[in-house]
């Protein structure tokens, strides 16, 4: 029933922007999928539908207001979208969804306007440049749900990641150690972790902010800190990067033999998830150290 509410609701707004299916699909999918979408016979993925929601000139929310039984798993997909862009680096993107989605009723708790909020200061920051200003929104969105208590909820350890991230980028690299040793030290305190890959972030970027500021030997420590947690949670989620982080870091330090080593398993774990970009990386690193793959 939902599938067949969705496809009318689809068909009748393309119809109203005067769009074949072929011009609603361009970018975005097949022509063949809008149509089974029409027909109900298929429900679309949320990014898909997002995508479709803004060629139309509506956001996602309006889908779901106009159906009569509205999904009640929106939110989530819509946060998980926003994710998605962010790992992309589509901050256009999320500034969009931020946007549409402020004034939804769905979005008024303190959890999901933190969420929000947290992300509007990420996207002030790399869309815009503007550090002061991005960090005063973050700060506004660790204020939202912070107790009198003295521990840091998972959210609100991760904003202050992000704040962290923002120092490092903009080189101020005692206030970025700072912050991740900080949010590391409130990481330990939770009784319980949901997602262990908030410590896996952690580490590696307190590791690539000590290689940034050439204290290698902190750099390494850190960075195999992330390597062995990556094993305890058996994933790969930044692996790669922490390997390159430890080549990196013992190829400044002269310890070229280690180095390699480490390059070499970065660039297996590059090669397994087909990251070509961040494979080249590496292997001009080894050029550097007179070595070929």
């Amino acid at each position: 029933m939902q599938q067949k509410q969705l496809g009318h609701i689809i068909r009748e707004l393309r119809q109203l922007a005067g769009l074949s299916q072929q011009e609603l699909a361009e970018g975005i999918c097949s022509q063949a999928q809008i149509s089974k979408l029409e027909k109900g016979t298929e429900f679309p993925y949320s990014n898909t539908l997002y995508e479709i929601s803004r060629r139309l000139g509506v956001d996602m929310n309006y889908f779901f207001e106009n159906m009569n039984t509205p999904r009640l798993d929106y939110v989530d997909e819509v946060k998980g979208l926003i994710r998605r862009y962010v790992r992309q680096r589509d901050y256009e993107s999320v500034a969009f969804m931020i946007e549409k989605e402020k004034t939804s009723p769905l979005f008024q708790t303190p959890s999901n306007k933190q969420f929000l909020i947290w992300h509007e200061g990420i996207c002030t920051y790399y869309l815009y440049k503007q550090k002061e200003d991005a960090l005063k929104i973050l700060q506004h969105a660790l204020e939202i749900t912070q107790t009198r208590e003295h521990y840091y909820k998972e959210r609100e350890i991760e904003i202050l990641t992000s704040m962290a991230i923002v120092y490092d980028e903009e080189n101020e690299y005692e206030h970025a150690i700072a912050s991740f040793k900080k949010a590391l030290q409130h990481l330990s305190q939770l009784p319980q972790i949901k997602d262990p890959q908030i410590k896996v972030r952690i580490l590696y970027g307190v590791s690539r902010t000590y290689g940034r500021s050439g204290n290698y030997q902190e750099a390494i420590q850190f960075a195999l800190k992330g390597v062995k947690q990556c094993v305890s949670n058996e994933s790969m989620y930044l692996l790669g990067e922490l390997y390159y982080m430890v080549g990196y870091s013992m190829a400044q330090l002269k310890r070229e033999k280690e180095a390699v080593d480490y390059f070499k398993k970065a660039i297996l774990i590059f090669d397994l998830s087909s990251n070509k970009q961040l494979i080249n990386i590496v292997k001009r690193e080894l050029e550097k150290l007179s070595i070929e793959i």
